[in-house]
């Protein structure tokens, strides 16, 4: 017996109003969330027509705006360095946390990937277990 598809979602994962939810993370591969978000740079300006970047965006989409891959999922802030740390907030990802968040945050990918990092990031006591944790979901992945 299958299982019923979900409805609004074809067979690829891409839902039926096109922008895919989830998308894997061209350095390790592993699954991302990824919002849009102002680029900063260092800066207070919105740029909405930053430049596209392998890891931030996904090539051939949308190319006009900035894009940035969080990992999925909700970690403690006081774990995690100020340049890791977005939140949510009308479906684009701010820099830094949310002060009605209790202490929970999104975290960049980037900060952690195992594609990205050949050692572990000292940046932070998070970005460093969140590196571990995904090298070890790698080796455990089966080969195709």
């Amino acid at each position: 017996m299958s299982v019923p598809a979900r409805p609004g979602l074809s067979g690829t994962g891409v839902p039926a109003w096109g922008r895919r939810l989830t998308v894997p993370c061209p350095a390790c591969g592993l699954a991302t969330h990824r919002h849009r978000t102002p680029d900063r740079d260092g800066t207070d300006d919105y740029r909405p027509q930053a430049g596209s970047d392998p890891v931030r965006a996904v090539t051939g989409e949308e190319p006009e705006a900035a894009w940035i891959a969080l990992v999925p999922g909700d970690y403690p802030a006081r774990l995690f360095t100020g340049t890791e740390v977005h939140h949510l907030a009308g479906g684009i990802a701010w820099p830094g946390p949310h002060p009605r968040d209790y202490g929970t945050t999104k975290i960049a990918h980037d900060a952690c990937c195992p594609g990205l990092h050949t050692t572990e990031p000292a940046t932070s006591h998070g970005a460093g277990e969140l590196w571990r944790a995904m090298r070890l979901r790698l080796a455990r992945r089966p080969r195709l």
